[in-house]
């Protein structure tokens, strides 16, 4: 099905995101970013994504992660691409990925995880983390920073990671589409995305979001087609992950904290 939306909007232009396709870059200088080794080996050139199944993505992810996957773990893997998501992030404080700092371009979003991760290199209390961002140049124009800072958990176990969001932006059916596009209209400044008006609603018909991880050491992005059954899980490029779908008229690129034990 989803081949033949893909189809559909080149072949007719629809469902564009409103977002560029995004270009994986080299990590900013001076970015502290925790990274393990890759899930799997980059993909190579040519190649735009590749499929695997949910037993293939465990076995590796374990081998990566050097343990076993929890049941609780395969249970929210096996929600779909959020899983995806929040299986990395590795945070159990965390049902759904935290969309508070999310942008409109890969770029920023990255500025922001290595300015994010250049705060952590010091392991900063609450009150020192707070004190950091109020005095940094980037950081302190945003929202929702300091509030997204887990202080419960070790600075020592935490990195700044970045997922992507894609999604219908007329999140109440009553919006036009000139006011759901203005509820989402990045700020003309920082590019910040204002997500606290969305609510998992779909276009009807369609599916309602699709998450992706981005994976660190190869550049390439993990998501899945659907939840459990029947679920496959997708490494890709970021253009292929990013391509035109008739389910999503906008994309987000999303810094959160995630837990590196």
């Amino acid at each position: 099905m989803w081949l033949v939306r893909v189809l559909v909007a080149v072949v007719l232009g629809l469902g564009v995101s409103m977002a560029p396709i995004a270009h994986a870059i080299a990590a900013p200088p001076g970015d502290t970013t925790v990274v393990r080794p890759p899930i799997a080996p980059a993909l190579p050139p040519g190649v735009s994504h590749r499929e695997w199944s949910v037993p293939d993505y465990i076995a590796a992810w374990e081998e990566q992660h050097g343990r076993a996957m929890t049941d609780d773990e395969r249970a929210t893997l096996a929600r779909g691409c959020i899983g995806v998501t929040v299986v990395n992030l590795e945070r159990d404080d965390v049902a759904n990925p935290p969309l508070g700092l999310s942008f409109d371009t890969f770029e920023r979003a990255r500025a922001v995880q290595a300015a994010l991760n250049e705060v952590l290199a010091s392991r900063p209390s609450p009150r020192e983390y707070a004190a950091l961002v109020r005095k940094h140049p980037l950081l302190s124009g945003l929202k929702n920073v300091v509030s997204a800072y887990p202080s419960w958990i070790d600075p020592k176990e935490l990195t700044a990671s970045l997922f992507s969001k894609r999604f219908w932006m007329k999140q109440d059916p009553s919006w036009t589409d000139e006011e759901a596009a203005a509820v989402f209209r990045p700020n003309a400044t920082t590019g910040q995305v204002d997500m606290s008006r969305y609510r998992y609603v779909a276009r009807p018909g369609y599916v309602n979001f699709d998450y992706g991880w981005y994976d660190e050491q190869n550049r390439n992005w993990w998501h899945a087609n659907h939840a459990e059954p029947g679920m496959v899980v997708y490494q890709s490029t970021s253009r292929f992950y990013s391509r035109p779908l008739l389910d999503f008229d906008a994309q987000v690129y999303t810094v959160a904290f995630a837990r590196v034990p």
